[in-house]
Formats: structure tokens, sequence, C-alpha cells
């Protein structure tokens, strides 16, 4: 007996939960759209998509015609989501996504499907592009600025200096006295501790800005976190966001080195940057407990979670999402009633601690030696302009390396000054595990953000190259073994 044949069938992959923060970085909902033909050819469909509430701009897609049994698919979809829906919405409220298929006037097949679309300031959790954090960072707050006013005062009266001038003095003392001065300034305010919601690191929370906090007097530990990332960032530091299974934390590199990636999901490169001193990690609810402690006190604190045996979620490096154009999002007309008096807590000056920093840097030096018989050997062969000539017919082969770069002549100049670039794999962004698509997104914002994200690398002398994770460190080791043996012939 023969099976029926199938109708006509849409389906659609999508974010189950949306918020503003999506609007704001043009992350697509919709990642893929597949209308699978039944037997019969058709012709004139248009495929229509709309939301309940309208959370969106309508969209009509057209296609004059589709074979027996084909395929229609579009990835991702450029569905236009409401910027004054969204930024309005003070409550998670149920949507749908519909999409009808019409041949001609008559419909022919559709789809239902459910979407929560969150509150302005509410998390989606990790489920969804984890660098979209970032956006709940946000350094421009009005709060931000009353707490590094404060910062720069106690800074003045421990060190002798107020400016906050991030990693200009080169010094890792001199940083971790800005994260320590900017410590005790939050420390002053009279928070409060409350409990976050559980399993927030996977369902999301709504997340109280820094006026939020310093108006409501009460916060939890993904809260403090953001709060210190907003105040670092803002005084030019490089912060971190990292999180455990049910708990958030802070960090934030001691010198001017922010993470390739903006995620790193391995506690080791987290524990070894920390060892090394090259970032620190600290307990950012301890301000709200026990506010008569220093950085260093939130620091020990912190230890633990770099050995704990709970699984580690994330550790989300801010200055490296916004290179990928995730921007914080906007404060729509927040101010804050900051209040510096604390409440009942009863402050002691303990100062801004102290703190035995190893200044050395293993920063890497431009090598002396160089085979030059060699070199001068291959500007000889450039005089000859024939296809004989490699250097001129290049063509692309196991044995080389193409390094991704909109700007070359910025990458001969770093050659030139004979300063080391490390090359890594080819970049996760607008690719990968990140869902938003580059056309979509230059279109959209007008900025082309794999480009920009090539320069700033660059300027932290790091190179990519065109190859996958997996197959990057072969062919750079296969490289070296034949650079070495030929400079060792040579």
């Amino acid at each position: 007996m023969t099976a029926p044949p199938k109708p006509p069938s849409i389906a659609v992959t999508f974010d189950k939960a949306i918020n503003y923060a999506f609007q704001q970085n043009s992350i697509p909902v919709i990642k893929e759209l597949i209308f699978c033909n039944d037997e019969t050819a058709k012709k004139n469909l248009s495929i229509r998509i709309t939301t309940e509430p309208l959370f969106a701009e309508e969209i009509l897609i057209h296609l004059q015609s589709l074979e027996p049994l084909k395929e229609f698919r579009v990835s991702p979809v450029d569905l236009k989501l409401s910027h004054d829906f969204l930024a309005g919405l003070n409550e998670k409220i149920s949507g749908w996504l519909k999409l009808e298929v019409f041949e001609g006037d008559s419909a022919i097949c559709s789809c239902r499907e459910g979407i929560s679309v969150l509150a302005r300031n509410e998390w989606c959790g990790l489920s969804s592009l984890p660098e979209i954090l970032a956006a709940f960072v946000q350094p421009n707050n009005p709060a931000v600025i009353k707490i590094l006013s404060r910062a720069s005062a106690i800074l003045k009266e421990y060190t002798g200096r107020s400016a906050l001038n991030a990693y200009q003095d080169k010094s890792r003392k001199r940083a971790w006295e800005q994260m320590a001065s900017i410590y005790k300034s939050v420390s002053e305010l009279g928070i409060r501790y409350i409990v976050a919601p559980a399993s927030f690191e996977t369902s999301g929370q709504k997340v109280r800005t820094p006026s939020d906090i310093l108006d409501q007097r009460f916060a939890n530990c993904l809260d403090l976190s953001l709060l210190f990332a907003a105040c670092f960032e803002q005084a030019g530091l490089h912060p971190l966001v990292l999180m455990h299974e049910g708990h958030a934390y802070a960090g934030c590199w001691m010198d001017d080195r922010p993470a390739p990636d903006a995620t790193i999901d391995e506690l080791q490169q987290i524990r070894k940057f920390a060892t090394d001193e090259f970032l620190t990690v600290f307990e950012a609810t301890t301000i709200a407990t026990d506010p008569n402690t220093t950085l260093k006190d939130a620091e020990l604190l912190a230890k633990p979670y770099l050995q704990t045996v709970l699984p580690f979620r994330i550790a989300l490096d801010i200055a490296s999402a916004r290179k990928t154009h995730i921007k914080p999002l906007p404060n729509l007309g927040q101010a804050s009633a900051v209040n510096n008096a604390g409440d009942s807590n009863i402050m002691i000056d303990v100062g801004i601690g102290d703190r035995v920093i190893n200044e050395n840097s293993s920063q890497n030096t431009p090598t002396a030696n160089r085979a030059a018989t060699r070199i001068d050997l291959w500007k000889s062969r450039l005089l000859d302009l024939s296809l004989r000539n490699r250097l001129l017919n290049f063509k692309e082969t196991k044995s080389t390396l193409r390094i991704l770069s909109s700007n070359p002549e910025h990458i001969e100049d770093e050659l030139a000054a004979e300063r080391e670039l490390a090359l890594l794999p080819k970049p996760k962004l607008m690719g990968g595990s990140d869902p938003r698509n580059e056309i979509t997104y230059t279109k959209q914002q007008k900025a082309e953000a794999l480009s920009e994200f090539l320069k700033s690398e660059l300027e932290h002398s790091r190179l990519h190259t065109s190859l996958e994770e997996a197959e990057h460190p072969t062919r750079c080791t296969e490289i070296f073994r034949a650079a070495r043996n030929s400079i060792e012939e040579n």
C-alpha cells in the first residue's frame, strides 16, 4: 500500500524568546525558513510572515515558481523588529509567529509558532547568542558616572593621583588600584543582596540597570557583576562577566589585552590568566553582604570558583563583545536619584587595600636572527616579471595560509616594524555560533563588523587566517617545520 502524498508544508527555525537587545544589535529572529512543495508544480507563490502582537513588520516573499517536491529555503529571514514596541515593554508577554503560503490568492499551507517577547530589561539567558549579555552592560548610564566620580576621589586619597587612566601607565598595579577604588566606591552605596532566580544563566532574568540598583539598593550576583563591568568599561578597563551554574561574578584584565573571542568557555584558560596575573576575578556580592571589605578580600572569596567542580558556563569579555558590534542598550531617559549615604551599614574606612603584583610581562620581543641570504634571494627573484615567478603568480596550496584583512598594508607596516603577530583561526564573528548574518547586519547597521573586528585584532598583535579552528594548528605546525628545515638548509 503506497503512502498518501505529502501536502505542501512550511517550517521555521527561530529564537523562542526575543527582547529589545535583539532589535538594537540586528540579531535575526528567524534563522531559517523552509517551504516544501508537494507533487504539483506551483506558480505565483508568496510567503507572508506576520506577528501577533505587532512586534515586527510584516514580510512578503514572492516566488515565481517551484517544481514538484522541491524546497525553497531562506536563511536568515530579515524580520525587522519594532523599536517602539520592544522599548516600551515592561513585562514578558506571549506572542505568535505566523507564516502563510499563497498560490495566487489561495492559501495552501501555514504554521503558527509561539514566541516569548521579553521585557525591555530582560536577558534571555545563554540559550541564544551568549554575547548579547554585553548589551546589558551600560557604561553610559548616569549612575556610572557618579560612581566613577567618587572612585576618582578615593583614588586620589590613597594614591595621590585621581586620574582614571586605564592602562596608559602600562602598570598592572595602577590598573588594579583603579579597580579597587571603583570597588570601594560601590561598597559605600549601601546596596543589599537579593537572591537571583533559579537557573538564571539558562532561562535568563530581568536585569537591573545601574540607575535601578542605586535607586532600589537591591541587586543580585548578575546585577552587580554587570554594574562593575559598566564602571570598568567607562573607566577604560576591559571587564569580564563570569558564570558558573547558578552564580555570576566579575573580572577584569590587568593590562590592555582583551581576549580574541568574546566568550571563553574553558575554566582552565581563566585559571591560567589569573595565576599569571593577567586578569583578576572577584566576588561582586561581597559589597552587599559585607561592605567593609576591599577588592583583595573579594578576590580571595572568588578563588574557589577557579577550582570548583560546578559546571562552568561562560566568561564574557565585554571589550571583545564590543568589537563584534554588541552595543550597550540605550538609557531611554533613565536618571538616578543617587544618595551616597548608605542605609544602616556602619562603614569602617579600610582603604582600597593593597596587592603585590608582578609587573614582568611575557610579551615577545622581535627576534634578531634573520635568514638574510634567503630573503636576498627572494628579492632578486622579484626581478623576474614572468609567470614563472611564484612570488607574482601566486597559487594557494596546503603550504600557505590566507590572512584575513581588509587593509593588508597595515600588516605590512607591522612586519616592517618587526613586531610579532599571533596567528589565530577564522573568527567566529558573523559565522559559526554567531546567528547574525553579515549582509543583513551591514545593511541595517551601516557598518562592516568583520573589517572593524580584524582591524581591532591587529592593534592587539593578532591576525586571523581563513582556516577553521580544527585545521588551523595543524597547518601552522606544518608550515613552521618546513620553514625551519629550509632555514637550516640555507
